[in-house]
């Protein structure tokens, strides 16, 4: 109604602030409410009812909103944002009555502490990162950080720049309708994704394939000739990056006890990557002559980058990351008698048992 970029600079920056606490705050209890070994499998299923959504509503804005787009029918579009400012207020009323599981710190603390216990690891042991040692906790922290905000300037690099790509790739083709089924194809990796974690496949294995995707993918993007090749590889992109944040999100969060909420702080503030690297792909199109396809340069340099990570997790980091499965566990407990420092130590009637964390109110540890 104001027709003042001002307040649509103001109300965009209240928006924000909205979903950047909406993120902080429900990522990790998605990933936290219900068994450990299945966060990263919870968190890819309600990230990509998110990707549904934005699958649909660009849909929904192009069909029926801004149809026949005047003043006039800014003016009416204003009922929707309305409608959805009221259903915001109603979700926000149920959130605020319904009994919603907490998650106090030292309950977190005891239990990451009783996990790294059962497979035979402490919660202050340290690692040997380029000659310094630091916290695996931390180490962890700091990688999955660095991770996150590669990714999302790769991402939005991507999203930036597709319909300059797309049309040089494909001219014949509607660059918001091949945005849309890019969308499609990156909510159906989120589900994939999900899948796979649910069926047992290692998160760090799906990280890694993930992210090596992306990397190939956008290299013959960039490199292939014009055409229906390159631009399926461009669409593909969506697909190996979709399940990227949310396993991402999740293994950085595993073990992190009292920080957990620190750590999910942390990686939603790394996405302001979104923010700051695409700058330098629009520098890349510009050094070629406005040629937007040199922005994939930035993007394949990026994810050939973001390839430490996982190969950092798929080494010393396994045990660490690795999600015990509770029917596995019991499988070891059955077989293996009292020699398995992973599941446990023998009592003295000779029967194995899994040793206990108590988290005393001191903050202080007793094993």
């Amino acid at each position: 109604m104001l027709l003042s970029y001002p307040g649509f600079f103001i109300s965009n920056f209240i928006i924000a602030t909205g979903l950047s606490t909406l993120e902080v705050a429900a990522n990790p209890f998605i990933a936290l409410a219900g068994p450990s070994h299945l966060s990263e499998a919870r968190l890819n299923f309600a990230q990509g009812i998110q990707a549904v959504g934005s699958v649909l509503s660009p849909i929904l804005a192009k069909r029926v909103l801004f149809v026949n787009l005047s003043r006039q029918s800014l003016f009416n579009v204003q009922w929707c944002y309305l409608a959805v400012a009221l259903v915001v207020v109603a979700l926000a009323v149920v959130f605020f009555y319904v009994p919603l599981s907490e998650a106090p710190d030292d309950e977190l603390e005891a239990q990451a502490q009783q996990a790294l216990l059962d497979v035979g690891l402490e919660a202050e042991a340290s690692l040997i990162v380029f000659g310094l040692h630091i916290s695996a906790r931390g180490a962890l922290l700091a990688f999955g950080t660095i991770g996150m905000f590669i990714y999302v300037g790769a991402q939005e690099t991507i999203s930036y720049f597709w319909a300059p790509i797309s049309t040089e790739l494909k001219p014949t083709m509607d660059p918001f309708w091949v945005q849309a089924i890019a969308h499609s194809v990156f909510a159906l990796g989120r589900f994939v994704g999900s899948a796979a974690c649910w069926a047992g496949v290692p998160p760090r294995l799906v990280l890694l394939v993930c992210i090596a995707g992306a990397f190939v993918t956008s290299l013959l993007a960039l490199t292939l000739h014009p055409g229906s090749g390159a631009m399926g590889m461009f669409i593909l992109i969506t697909f190996f990056e979709s399940a990227i944040f949310p396993t991402l999100f999740a293994i950085t969060m595993r073990h992190q006890g009292v920080r957990t909420k620190l750590t999910s702080t942390i990686l939603v503030t790394a996405v302001c990557g979104g923010g700051v690297l695409p700058v330098a792909a629009y520098g890349a199109q510009q050094a070629h002559l406005g040629n937007p396809r040199y922005s994939l340069v930035v993007v394949v340099v990026l994810y050939g980058v973001s390839l430490v990570v996982p190969g950092w997790l798929c080494g010393g980091m396994r045990k660490w990351v690795d999600p015990q499965r509770p029917i596995r566990a019991r499988r070891r407990l059955d077989e293996g008698g009292s020699g398995s420092s992973e599941s446990g130590t023998a009592g003295s009637d000779g029967k194995p048992h899994t040793a206990h964390v108590e988290l005393r109110p001191a903050t202080s540890v007793s094993v």
